[in-house]
């Protein structure tokens, strides 16, 4: 069993790394794992390629566009960024929403900025070059604004759009695929991709109707479009582009945390056909049906559905927790972790009371490195329960029991219960101690010990004392 469980055991390291419980190797440098890490070269690629595709819409957007009826001017520098002021609130508000959903075992930061850069930049690129593409093939516009066209909208765009919003995802998958323990960190990721998209996408509309309107309009005429405009995409119709994504990422949820291979396959593809037409129908309502009979499937249809997905992510929250205090509960009846350990690590306020404390009674950085450790046990534990990992878990599962101990060692809370903040204490001297007055050695004033009371016999070692003399004592006189 020992030799079965040793981890530098020739061929482990890539046994681990196809059943992606793979770890660093601890023989290598910080330096070295860091310039070995994929996530270092992957960061960096998506990077440039992000910077090249916003590089590359600038010059396709930017430029004037000769048509038969004249000339539709492009995007200049002063409208893309006032646009960029009145789509970034949206941004903001959206972001802080889907990085709070992945809170049971949160992914990193590098993550969700690749996620979010990602919808942002390069799926906005490929999405507009693709949608040109199929619009000048359908002919559907013979004025030159060819992705104003009904059928472009419709039939093009949604499946364009979905597919390189969600690649991310599968991106992540298949780099990281242990990562990707729950639901809720497949929604927020799609959701950061979605709302990246939106941005970049809302900033060509604003941009657009600065533009057209300075030049077919008055000042006010101008203003009052693009308030209308931003009041519309940047309000009431923003959360159509996360909501279609998180449909792809439920069905890649269902297809990782299954053992068929049918579901594998199916899961992820069903949940993108469901956003495509989710998004068809949306653009299908925007683009073909009059102004009432839009409000009236927005409040019937639209805002249910809606209502629906975030009634299904609360479950999921409540879900996520029985789920790791199901799996806890196994490493306490083999007597690996204490007790109270389903109980603390499966409530969200008893965690965050066990990070609030840390200052005082522990470390930060411990307690926090311990949660996450607790964490990613369980969800692992959940994975080998449903056959997704096999026997190859059995050397991050120890690894994660002696991390465990470790982290209380140095510092990490586990138990919140009865600790309360404190303000730190001065220490107090006395300010009126004076020294003894009892006699001593010359210049030495109360050095010696004070004789002992009467009855108390003198400690051992110490010097012998002797009695006042009476000086009327004499013989006893006959």
């Amino acid at each position: 069993m020992a030799d079965a469980l040793r981890t530098d055991l020739p061929g482990i390291g890539r046994y681990r790394r196809l059943a992606a419980v793979d770890v660093a190797d601890p023989k290598l440098t910080g330096v070295e794992r860091f310039t070995r890490s994929r996530w270092l070269w992957t960061s960096i690629v998506v990077m440039l390629m992000g910077v090249g595709g916003l590089v590359r819409m600038y010059a396709i957007l930017s430029p004037d566009t000769k048509v038969e009826n004249g000339t539709i001017p492009g995007l200049n520098s002063d409208a893309l960024w006032t646009a960029e002021g009145y789509a970034f609130p949206t941004l903001a508000v959206w972001t802080v929403v889907f990085l709070l959903i992945d809170r049971w075992r949160p992914q990193r930061w590098l993550m969700w900025a690749l996620a979010l850069f990602w919808g942002g930049s390069i799926a906005a690129y490929l999405s507009l070059v693709v949608n040109s593409w199929a619009a000048t093939r359908l002919s559907i516009d013979a004025n030159g604004n060819q992705l104003a066209g009904a059928r472009a909208a419709i039939y093009v765009a949604p499946f364009v759009e979905e597919f390189f919003k969600a690649t991310v995802l599968f991106l992540v998958a298949f780099l990281y695929r242990r990562r990707l323990t729950s639901k809720l960190s497949l929604i927020s990721l799609a959701g950061l991709s979605a709302v990246g998209f939106a941005f970049t996408e809302n900033i060509v509309y604003y941009a657009r109707a600065l533009v057209y309107g300075s030049m077919t309009a008055s000042t006010g005429d101008v203003t009052a479009a693009v308030a209308s405009l931003v009041q519309m995409r940047g309000l009431w119709t923003s959360f159509g582009h996360p909501l279609f994504t998180s449909m792809t990422a439920i069905g890649l949820a269902i297809g990782l945390r299954s053992r068929a291979k049918v579901t594998r396959v199916l899961a992820p593809v069903a949940g993108y056909l469901v956003a495509a037409l989710m998004h068809m129908s949306f653009n299908t309502v925007a683009s073909l049906f009059p102004d009432g009979n839009q409000k009236l499937i927005y409040f019937s249809v639209a805002l249910p559905i809606l209502a629906g997905v975030v009634f299904y992510a609360i479950m999921q929250v409540f879900r996520e927790g029985r789920l790791i205090r199901n799996r806890l509960a196994d490493y306490v009846m083999a007597g690996w972790l204490p007790d109270s350990y389903p109980y603390l690590f499966s409530k969200t306020y008893r965690r965050v009371w066990m990070l609030v404390m840390s200052p005082w009674w522990g470390n930060v950085i411990a307690t926090y490195t311990l949660q996450r450790s607790v964490t990613e046990l369980a969800y692992l534990r959940d994975q080998i329960t449903r056959g997704t990992v096999d026997a190859s878990g059995l050397w991050r599962e120890r690894e994660l029991l002696f991390a465990i101990r470790d982290l209380k060692a140095a510092g990490g809370i586990d138990d919140g219960r009865g600790l309360r903040p404190y303000l730190p204490r001065r220490k107090r001297y006395a300010t009126n101690w004076a020294p003894p007055s009892y006699p001593g050695p010359a210049g030495l004033v109360g050095q010696l010990p004070a004789p002992a009371p009467a009855g108390v016999p003198a400690p051992l070692g110490s010097a012998p004392t002797y009695s006042v003399v009476d000086p009327t004592w004499g013989p006893p006189r006959s």
